[in-house]
């Protein structure tokens, strides 16, 4: 029985996945169009459920590794799992004139000088720790072959996720200027799968850390072949 429970929790997750998926192609075709706007819209359940799952993806991360040697690497990365949860609650914009993250907020907007160095401050700790976290994710799947364990798998899943997620979100506007405007029906249902996978990005994202908790993603390794802690 113990042998089998891997494989039982992770045909679990798919099949929960498959379904949440099946879920949302339906949604659009049975429920009215307003109804389904407010569903996926920036304000509506789907979005607020986004802010929820990035802060449980924050704890995850910190119970997941809170007895490991793991050193400050899931204090960080659940730090910008939260900034990822204030980034959906549209904090980045919500004190500033503009996003924070976009270079016209600090070339053209009309705000104090103090207020952008501020901004500028927290854009950049929040690009750090982007680059940090995929740094040691990278580092983690490819130089030290966690691509070949259950957590690893499931890190690329989430990594492909990101990218489909940008590539419906981006579409229908690129399709737009390249004068291949698609309908109003399929703008819904790009809408349904952009909101709706991101809301469940960070369930596959804590679940890929759980995993990974007794494996190598944090830190140092232990290499026998030099007798000692070393990076790798």
């Amino acid at each position: 029985m113990k042998r089998t429970f891997p494989v039982n929790a992770d045909g679990l997750a798919v099949l929960l996945i498959v379904l949440y998926v099946a879920l949302l192609a339906a949604l659009p075709a049975y429920l009215p169009t307003d109804t389904v706007m407010a569903l996926f819209s920036e304000t509506g359940p789907f979005e607020m459920l986004s802010i929820a799952t990035w802060i449980l993806a924050a704890l995850t991360v910190l119970v997941a590794f809170r007895a490991t040697s793991a050193g400050r690497g899931p204090l960080l990365t659940s730090l910008l799992f939260l900034m990822f949860a204030m980034r959906e609650a549209d904090w980045h914009k919500k004190f500033t004139a503009d996003s924070l993250l976009k270079s016209n907020y600090y070339r053209h907007a009309d705000a104090p000088m103090a207020e952008k160095v501020l901004a500028l401050i927290a854009a950049l700790v929040f690009i750090g720790l982007v680059a940090y976290v995929g740094i040691v994710i990278l580092r983690f799947l490819f130089l030290r072959r966690g691509w070949r364990s259950r957590g690893g798998a499931w890190l690329l899943a989430g990594a492909l996720l990101v990218v489909f997620g940008k590539v419906l979100d981006r579409a229908p506007a690129e399709l737009a200027l390249a004068g291949h405007a698609i309908g109003p029906a399929l703008k819904l249902y790009a809408s349904a799968f952009e909101e709706g996978l991101e809301m469940i990005h960070p369930l596959i994202v804590a679940w890929a850390f759980w995993l990974c908790r007794s494996k190598p993603l944090f830190g140092l390794v232990r290499d026998p072949r030099y007798g000692g802690l070393i990076h790798r």
